[in-house]
């Protein structure tokens, strides 16, 4: 089942289970301190047909400040990731924290939710793919949910064999858009660059038009390093699956965009995230030789101090439009993320 309906799922299913209560005998053994918080857009609600899997990584300003709210009423400290990695040697832990984190480095993080922040003095960090705002990035997602949206029909050439689905409906089109990303998320830089030449021939030109329209700029990046409430991040260059690249490549990926956002902020940058949570032990080692300090992923746990021993697998939980009041609740009391990961308590 795709992700999305996953979620829909929980979220059908979250009242009965908020409401049995049963969380609360999971908070002792599964809350954990706090929690890492992964966002990736803020954006007013438009209307237009949209396919889930991007929808549900998008929430609206009111739903982004709710969640602070949600916090607040918890009396949670907002923390940085700075303050983070020096729980370490703290002793008495008084408060939960939480940590805001957004993926990627698209402009509404500048235009919606920096103001929010700001407004409740809240620190948060951006991990910047620099391909984005250096407008070479291909954002294959947001082009292939455009050609997706638009067309009856779509045509792409995998591994030598042409595929053809049929988009009229919006189930249809949600079936393509899933099966098609499903190749994109797993292809090395060869396979990426033939599905793109495949899906995008004929308007080559304006492939990267996408990072240019929803990407931050170096201004802006720069503008929001010099608060002291935001952290940059580093989140590759081109925003590859790691995992499906060399170790060399890794190490480019890595090391690259650390210099070129550091050449742009003139500030040090030790925080890092895997593209699509794509990582294994060897991106590990090599940020481990690296001045990075962290390494943000996908999995869905709260946090414990004993992750801090492994700082390069930092687990996180997912905020997006389907996260209501009583699913966060089902999350930072554990049941949710217990029932993930099979009730392994720390998740590395």
């Amino acid at each position: 089942m795709n992700k999305y309906y996953l979620e829909k799922a929980a979220s059908i299913l979250s009242p009965l289970l908020y409401y049995s209560q049963l969380d609360k005998l999971f908070k002792p053994i599964y809350g954990g301190m706090g929690q890492i918080l992964m966002f990736h857009r803020v954006l007013p609600e438009t209307g237009k047909l949209r396919i889930h899997n991007h929808k549900s990584l998008e929430v609206t300003p009111e739903h982004l400040e709710n969640i602070i709210q949600i916090f607040k009423k918890l009396n949670y400290e907002f923390i940085s990731l700075d303050d983070l990695l020096k729980l370490k040697n703290a002793t008495v832990f008084q408060r939960k924290f939480v940590v805001f984190t957004f993926d990627d480095g698209y402009v509404d993080n500048y235009i919606y939710a920096y103001p929010i922040f700001k407004r409740y003095n809240i620190p948060f960090t951006i991990y910047v793919a620099t391909n984005l705002p250096d407008s070479k990035a291909i954002l294959w997602w947001y082009l292939l949910e455009d050609i997706v949206v638009s067309r009856t029909s779509v045509s792409i050439e995998v591994e030598g064999t042409q595929m053809t689905f049929c988009t009229e409906t919006v189930k249809e089109k949600e079936i393509a858009f899933n099966k098609i990303r499903s190749w994109f998320a797993i292809a090395d830089e060869k396979k990426l660059s033939s599905l793109i030449s495949s899906l995008f021939r004929g308007s080559e030109a304006t492939i990267t038009t996408k990072s240019k329209e929803l990407s931050l700029t170096w201004q802006q990046i720069d503008e929001l390093s010099q608060d002291p409430l935001v952290t940059i991040g580093s989140h590759t260059v081109n925003h590859f699956p790691l995992n499906s690249l060399t170790e060399e490549k890794s190490a480019y990926e890595i090391i690259q965009s650390k210099k070129i956002i550091e050449s742009h902020i003139t500030k040090e940058v030790k925080h890092f995230c895997y593209p699509l949570g794509s990582h294994g032990k060897k991106e590990i080692e090599i940020l481990k030789n690296t001045t990075y300090a962290s390494a943000t992923t996908i999995k869905m746990a709260n946090f414990f101090v004993e992750n801090l021993d492994n700082p390069f697998s930092l687990p996180r939980i997912m905020i997006n439009s389907l996260t209501t009041e009583k699913i966060l609740r089902l999350q930072i009391n554990g049941l949710l993320p217990a029932l993930r990961n099979k009730f392994k308590r720390v998740v590395v």
